[in-house]
C-alpha cells in the first residue's frame, strides 16, 4: 500500500521548555508550586524540583511525548509525567493528522535515533538535537484509523518487552543478593577472605586500540571489534558491534579475546561497566576503551559480580575520578592493583552454577534478543508492511 510521506516538522510542533532562575527552586511540594520536570526525572524521583506556578511557562501531561534535547544519550523519547518542563526537554505536539501513540513509536525508531545521534552538535559541553534534521525527517502518514491500528500492535509488543525486562531485573537483584550472602561485601570483606592484587589473579590485563581510519575502517562482517557501548553491567550488547579485517585484527593480536574473558570499560561516560564476553562473537578484539581481564584460578562469574557489586562499583568510580581529569578513566596500573577478596574456588563455582540456572530460566526472555524483534515490527510498521 502506498501511503503519503510528509516532513516530520510539517505535522509535528516541537516546543522547547523554560525555567526560572535556580533561586526560585524548591525541593519539596508547596501550595502555589508545580513540579519542574528534567530528563533525569523520568528515571528517578530522587531529585524532585518545584517552581512557582506563576513562573511556569511550558506544561506537559502524562500522555504528552517529551524529547530529551541533550545527552548523553541525546534524543531520549519520554512520556508518563506531568508538570512544567525545563529547557533540556521539548514536547512533540502532533497536528490533528497524527495519532499521538503512532507518533510516539515513530520517534522511537532506531533509524531515527542513529541519525540524530550522529548529527549531535556540541554546545556548552552538551550534545544537542539537530532540529533541522529532525524536522526534515520523512514520515509515512497513513490515515488516522491505520495509524491507530499500527500503534496498538506496537504497544502490545512494547508491553511484552517491558515485562521481560522486569523479569530480568528481578533475576539480577536475586543474583546480587546471593552474591552478598555467599561472599559478603567485597570492600569491607566481613568474611575475612584472603585479598590479592588483580595482577596476581589474571593471566592477561590490557586494552586495545581503534584501527587507523576509525569508523570508516570498519567492515560489514569479519573479526569482531568490541567497544565500550557493547559492555553493560552483566550484559553484552550485540547492537552496533563493529567488525574489522584480518589484517587489522593482526595489528591488535595483543588483545585477542578468549572465551569467558571479563571486559571492563576504562574510559568515558560508561567507565566501570563490566560484563563477560559473549563467546558467540569470537574471534574478537577490543578497542582502547575496553580492558580485557583473563582470570586464572578464579571463576570469571565471581570476578564479574564482584566488580559490579554496588560497593565495589562505587570504589571503582572514585578511583576513575581521582586523577582530577575532565574525563573519567582507569589506568592499566590502577586495574592491575585492584584488591580482590579470594574466596575458596568451590564456593565461586557454586555461585557460577546458581547463576547458570537463573540464566537458563531467562534464556527466552533475554532483552538483547527482544530488541531485534521489536525493531523489526517497528520497521515493518513504518514501511507499510503490517
Amino acid at each position: 500500500m502506498s501511503w503519503p510521506v510528509v516532513r516530520l516538522g510539517d505535522v509535528v510542533d516541537f516546543i522547547g521548555g523554560s525555567q526560572p532562575p535556580k533561586e526560585e527552586f524548591l525541593y519539596e511540594e508547596r501550595n502555589g508550586y508545580i513540579r519542574m520536570l528534567q530528563i533525569r526525572d523520568y528515571k528517578s524521583d530522587a531529585n524532585k524540583t518545584y517552581i512557582p506556578l506563576k513562573l511556569a511557562r511550558r506544561f506537559c501531561t502524562k500522555d504528552d511525548i517529551m524529547i530529551g534535547r541533550y545527552g548523553p544519550p541525546v534524543f531520549q523519547i519520554l512520556r508518563g509525567m506531568e508538570g512544567a518542563y525545563n529547557v533540556a526537554l521539548m514536547k512533540a505536539e502532533p497536528t490533528n493528522k497524527v495519532d499521538k501513540n503512532y507518533l510516539y513509536h515513530f520517534l522511537k525508531q532506531d533509524s531515527l535515533f542513529r541519525l540524530i545521534d550522529g548529527l549531535t552538535q556540541r554546545t556548552a559541553g552538551q550534545s544537542g538535537v539537530d532540529m533541522d534534521a529532525l524536522k526534515s525527517y520523512p514520515m509515512i502518514l497513513p490515515d488516522l484509523s491505520e495509524q491507530k491500528r499500527i500503534a496498538v500492535i506496537l504497544d502490545k509488543a512494547d508491553a511484552i518487552r517491558r515485562k521481560r525486562q522486569q523479569a530480568i531485573k528481578l533475576a539480577d537483584d536475586f543474583l546480587r543478593s546471593v552474591f552478598l550472602e555467599m561472599f559478603g561485601d567485597p570492600v569491607t570483606n566481613p568474611k575475612g577472605w584472603e585479598v590479592k592484587s588483580l595482577k596476581n589473579l589474571a593471566s592477561k590485563i590490557g586494552s586495545g586500540s581503534t584501527p587507523r581510519g576509525g569508523k570508516e575502517a570498519y567492515i560489514s562482517e569479519g573479526i569482531s571489534l568490541i567497544r565500550s557501548l557493547n559492555i553493560h553491567d552483566d550484559e553484552f550488547l550485540h547492537k552496533n558491534l563493529a567488525f574489522i579485517t584480518d589484517k587489522q585484527a593482526k595489528e591488535l593480536s595483543n588483545v585477542t579475546i578468549e572465551k569467558n574473558d571479563v571486559l571492563l570499560n576504562i574510559t568515558g561516560a560508561s567507565v566501570c561497566r563490566c560484563s563477560l564476553v559473549d563467546n558467540s562473537v569470537l574471534p574478537a578484539r577490543v578497542n582502547q576503551h575496553v580492558c580485557v581481564i583473563r582470570p586464572k584460578d578464579m571463576e570469571p562469574e565471581y570476578l564479574l559480580h564482584m566488580l559490579i557489586s554496588t560497593s565495589y562499583k562505587q570504589q571503582l568510580l572514585r578511583i576513575a575520578q581521582s586523577a582530577g581529569a575532565t574525563r573519567e578513566a582507569l589506568t592499566k596500573d590502577q586495574v592491575e592493583n585492584l584488591k580482590i577478596p579470594v574466596p575458596p574456588q568451590d564456593l565461586q563455582r557454586k555461585f557460577s552454577t546458581i547463576k547458570g540456572g537463573v540464566k537458563a530460566m531467562l534464556a527466552k526472555a533475554q532483552y538483547s534478543n527482544e530488541i531485534p524483534l521489536f525493531e523489526s515490527l517497528s520497521q515493518k510498521a513504518f514501511s507499510g508492511m503490517i
